[in-house]
């Protein structure tokens, strides 16, 4: 038996402050409100209202298109958490400790921290290109120090500096961070003295040097591949990938996409499950939804011609499947225009 809780709207919307830092503890219902659409969180034998974690969670917006949060918890329950990231962008991380199994798309990031004094901070940048779905399984009693810094086309048009560097999509680049690095993470998840405008100066230095310091390593450093597949097998699967996600195989049979990619159709499949942990028609699907709920929250499009993008005949169908997904009803979304 699981206690799911699912709520909508955002936590903040741009030119509106941040929320503060929580500081105590925080139950299925406050998490939901603070990290927005479609946010599902499970715990087995949970009592309703009881909390989750203990300690200190924020997520604050401090530019346009660059977003900071910081986490220092105790998972109180086992937890399964998964929400869609629906604007794409470039995710730089520096856990300090923890060992929570996380997911971008199905992608594991491989960024276990270890607990306690036995530590070993470790950092990571995720590119995504396109709309996805995140993943986090956590443990009772397991602790997590992180930074999760976020930037968005946005952020980079304004710096004058060129994304698409860090493509492809749900590509993995691993950076170990410098002391200092180190040194300013610590300083980020610990409550600050400063407040008001002062405050966001503040987590806006900091942050930056994270960046500058991950994004020059991780422009170095190789994508991981997943285990089992050889480099030539990853790249014809990151072509499939790029197929799929620009549309252009919307209207193929498994037939003609192997033909496209010069592969047998039960290799290839074999090959995409590996990499994204899911057939090829499942993430087609995935990648349909997520289009159309893009196109619903960005332009308030009806749903009827959601269900088009998304690729389905009955608006009914449409509807089901998106609640299935994303938790919430394609009208919700769009009435939040």
């Amino acid at each position: 038996m699981f206690a799911a809780k699912k709520i909508y709207p955002p936590p903040f919307q741009p030119g509106q402050p941040a929320p503060l830092p929580s500081t105590t503890a925080l139950d299925l219902a406050m998490l939901s409100q603070r990290i927005g659409l479609g946010h599902q969180a499970e715990s087995k034998e949970l009592a309703a209202g009881a909390a989750v974690l203990e300690g200190s969670f924020s997520l604050a917006r401090l530019r346009e298109g660059f977003f900071l949060h910081c986490t220092n918890i105790t998972h109180l329950h086992d937890m399964t958490a998964r929400f869609p990231l629906l604007k794409p962008g470039i995710k730089v991380l520096l856990k300090l400790e923890g060992n929570a199994e996380v997911s971008f798309g199905g992608t594991p990031l491989h960024l276990d921290a270890g607990q306690g004094a036995s530590a070993t901070p470790r950092g990571a940048v995720v590119t995504l290109s396109q709309p996805e779905d995140f993943e986090r399984r956590s443990r009772a009693g397991t602790h997590e120090r992180m930074v999760v810094i976020t930037l968005t086309a946005d952020w980079f048009a304004a710096a004058g500096l060129d994304p698409e560097q860090f493509t492809p999509h749900l590509s993995i680049r691993h950076w170990q961070p410098s002391a200092r690095a180190i040194g300013i993470a610590e300083q980020l998840v610990r409550p600050s003295t400063f407040a008001g405008p002062m405050h966001a100066l503040y987590q806006e230095s900091r942050a930056l040097e994270l960046v500058a310091e991950a994004l020059a390593q991780a422009d170095s450093q190789p994508r991981d591949i997943p285990a089992g597949l050889h480099p030539g097998e990853y790249q014809r699967i990151c072509r499939l990938q790029q197929l799929i996600d620009s549309g252009a195989a919307n209207q193929l049979d498994m037939a003609a996409i192997a033909q496209q990619m010069g592969c047998n159709p039960n290799t290839l499949q074999q090959q995409f499950r590996l990499a994204f942990g899911q057939t090829i028609f499942d993430y087609r699907r995935q990648r349909r939804l997520q289009r159309a709920a893009a196109e619903l929250q960005r332009s308030g499009i009806s749903v009827a011609r959601a269900a088009e993008i998304a690729g389905y005949s009955s608006q009914a169908n449409f509807s089901t499947a998106f609640r299935r997904h994303f938790g919430v009803a394609p009208k919700q979304v769009r009435l939040k225009i």
